[in-house]
């Protein structure tokens, strides 16, 4: 089924039941920042939580922090109110903001402007299905507002939204222009002499906005200064448009909801995006979104999203509750607080990608390709797949392959002059253009495990061996080097690059071990398993790997052999338990969970202790790793499992961080609960890691 576009007209009932308790149904928990339009690396729009308390004057941002223009005001009977994005403005009120919530795919905010309820939807769809790629590939997002009178006699209404040119990295140099095609008018924002795949400040430095809605008698439109536009809205209820627009103009459109009787609603939708023909640089060849190869114009492609909202949000509705209902029946303690934290990542992990093929190849398999959000901007890096993959597990395990494939082509080019699986396919996204001299983070072991961990849970879950074919040989090589290199591991990072490079890593180690026992069954060669076996054998029954000579005398696995008192949060058991290797013995993973507990912060874990100890990252290490945390503790006992969800939980719902669902935070101390870095990435998607572990593929239709 194609959840996004044939969403099935039974829901339509539904949908009008949920719109009056979709509030009371959602999250339970304040976000930290709330996502509004989130399609993109590039459209990635969003609002402190504690903005929220007076939506009115709320100030949205893109994730790194930049000020976004982006006013909704509401004119009831004569009176104007700001409901949303407008410091406060001479004879403009404020409504009153009295409900904030969010689902899987939507941010609501409720208000009060006279006699007449607001509900504020700031929809970004997520369209995970196998049907779904080019809707997903859609960079738009939906802005809808409902009008609701509560009073006795009829009350007409207006609202009014629009954008500037901060959504753009221009400079200013934006040409704004105005179109009408078919139903649909549209502001543009459009520099023709733009830098393409260049950034200023992670914002893209080429690309159009686009700000519109489907048009008709009631929709009116200008641009021009902002006091202007709302003194014009404010007296007539409608806009007065211009022949030409100046770089510095607010570009706007209102809609005449009418007079609307006691009790009903009416609502006016507008969609927002940002266009990149030219989307990633791949190795030289220029991709372009996958939507394209249906809707190969932006007047193509924003009509149809527009026309298509009724459906795209019948799906949304089914998505949210199925996710919802799904999460919370993980756990009947807590299940709620489960469901809070996976509803939070879906939106900001789909945003991190982009669906593309080939521009001058419309028609080729799509290729999906991941920013390396908030930390130094890669592309397609290996380790963040991984710290992100239980949420394709979920929702769509051929993302794993998409995302694959583009670097699997490239080693298979013989470009890489390293033995190990790269880290990542370009510095700076979105230019995937290989590291062919070689020069790239180095993680040997812990990319290449990665790889074939990766690769065995898209088989398993998909039951696709044709796939891999291809690159057999290429793939022996890299188990060859697992089996040569694992059991001592070298000195070098893993994907918590914060911790300085040591040799003899554990954890590493026992990575590496599990990724040889799915390269065994991937490549059919049991000597893999052998070696794997002994590996496994060597760190655990031989305690090699412990703070003990035995697992009888040992507490915990140590983070680096003959180190006792070290220890780290072992992540890699989520693979050996998730896709049945059984590398390890249960009994190891019981007695990391009762190490955990003896461990567990007013926060969660640490990413590693004992704190005191310096050679971690050359402070104090009192910090933990939400992401890395919730992937073990599907893997642990569920003692565990409920410690990790209700301290992340509580970490999310602090009002004082304001960052994008952060991940690396201060779990002790007297910082406890501060957000310290890691934001907007995707490695949310981690946040699955029980679901998929007790549900697998979830059903979507």
């Amino acid at each position: 089924m194609e959840l996004c576009l044939l969403a099935k007209l039974s829901l339509f009932f539904l949908t009008v039941l949920l719109a009056e308790t979709r509030i009371s149904d959602g999250a339970k928990v304040s976000l930290p920042s709330y996502p509004l339009a989130v399609k993109s690396p590039y459209l990635s729009a969003w609002v402190p939580g504690n903005q929220l308390i007076d939506a009115a004057t709320a100030q949205p941002v893109f994730w790194q922090g930049q000020s976004l223009t982006w006013p909704v005001l509401a004119r009831v009977g004569k009176k104007t109110y700001a409901l949303f994005g407008l410091p406060h403005h001479e004879h403009i009120r404020s409504a009153t903001t009295t409900g904030v919530n969010y689902t899987s795919t939507h941010t609501l905010i409720e208000l009060t402007a006279g006699s007449v309820q607001f509900t504020l939807d700031f929809l970004s769809p997520v369209c995970p299905g196998v049907d779904d790629y080019a809707e997903q590939s859609l960079p738009y997002s939906y802005l809808t507002l409902t009008a609701t009178n509560t009073d006795r006699k009829p009350i007409s209404v207006q609202v009014l939204s629009g954008i500037d040119r901060t959504w753009t990295a221009q400079n200013g140099a934006d040409n704004i222009n105005y179109t009408t095609s078919g139903d649909v008018g549209y502001f543009s924002f459009h520099n023709s002499n733009q830098v393409i795949f260049a950034e200023n400040n992670e914002m893209a430095r080429y690309g159009t906005i686009v700000f519109g809605m489907l048009t008709g008698h009631h929709v009116t439109s200008t641009c021009c200064a902002a006091k202007e536009v709302y003194s014009t809205f404010a007296h007539n209820g409608k806009l007065k448009a211009r022949e030409t627009c100046n770089l510095t103009d607010l570009a706007a459109m209102s809609y005449d909801l009418g007079k609307i009787t006691p009790g009903a609603s009416s609502s006016a939708t507008f969609a927002v995006g940002l266009d990149r023909v030219e989307a990633i640089d791949f190795l030289g060849e220029a991709q372009t979104g996958y939507y394209r190869s249906k809707w190969p114009t932006t007047s193509a492609a924003l009509a149809y999203f527009l026309d298509n909202y009724e459906s795209a949000y019948q799906a949304s509705m089914h998505l949210d509750a199925l996710i919802r209902s799904k999460a919370e029946a993980v756990s009947s303690t807590f299940g709620n607080q489960y469901a809070d934290l996976v509803e939070a990542s879906v939106r900001q992990t789909f945003a991190t990608f982009e669906l593309t093929v080939p521009a001058e190849h419309l028609t080729a398999t799509p290729q999906v390709f991941l920013k390396e959000i908030s930390s130094d901007g890669n592309i397609q890096t290996i380790d963040l797949i991984f710290q992100s993959w239980p949420i394709f597990v979920s929702l769509n395990p051929n993302y794993i392959r998409m995302l694959l494939q583009p670097i699997l082509s490239y080693l298979q080019a013989g470009r890489w002059p390293h033995p190990w699986v790269i880290h990542d396919l370009g510095y700076s996204y979105p230019n995937a253009t290989g590291h062919d001299d070689g020069k790239a983070e180095q993680m040997p072991l812990f990319e290449t495990s990665s790889l074939f961990l990766l690769i065995y849970t898209y088989v398993k879950f998909t039951s696709d061996e044709t796939w891999i074919t291809e690159y057999l040989p290429l793939l022996e090589g890299y188990a060859q080097y697992l089996i040569t290199h694992s059991l001592y591991p070298p000195a070098q990072l893993i994907s918590v690059d914060a911790i300085h490079p040591s040799p003899n890593q554990t954890a590493l180690a026992m990575q590496s071990a599990i990724a040889l026992n799915a390269a065994s069954l991937l490549l059919h060669n049991t000597s893999y398993a052998e070696t794997a076996a002994f590996i496994a054998h060597t760190i655990y029954f031989e305690g090699l790997g412990l703070d003990g000579a035995t697992p009888e005398e040992s507490k915990h696995f140590t983070h680096n052999y003959g180190n006792d008192n070290t220890w780290n949060v072992v992540f890699c058991a989520y693979t050996d338990v998730l896709l049945n290797l059984s590398t390890f013995p249960a009994a190891a993973w019981e007695m990391q969970s009762r190490w955990y507990l003896e461990e567990m912060q007013e926060y969660g874990l640490a990413f590693a202790g004992p704190a005191e100890d310096l050679e971690f990252d050359g402070g104090e290490l009192s910090w933990g790793l939400l992401d890395w945390n919730m992937v073990a503790a599907a893997a642990s006992s569920v003692d565990v499992q409920a410690a990790v969800v209700n301290t992340s939980h509580a970490f999310l719902s602090i009002t004082t961080n304001t960052a994008p669902f952060g991940t690396k935070y201060q779990v002790q101390g007297p910082d406890a609960g501060k957000w310290i870095g890691n934001k907007a990435r995707s490695t949310v998607g981690s946040m699955f890691a029980l679901l998929a572990l007790q549900e697998g593929v979830l059903d979507l239709t």
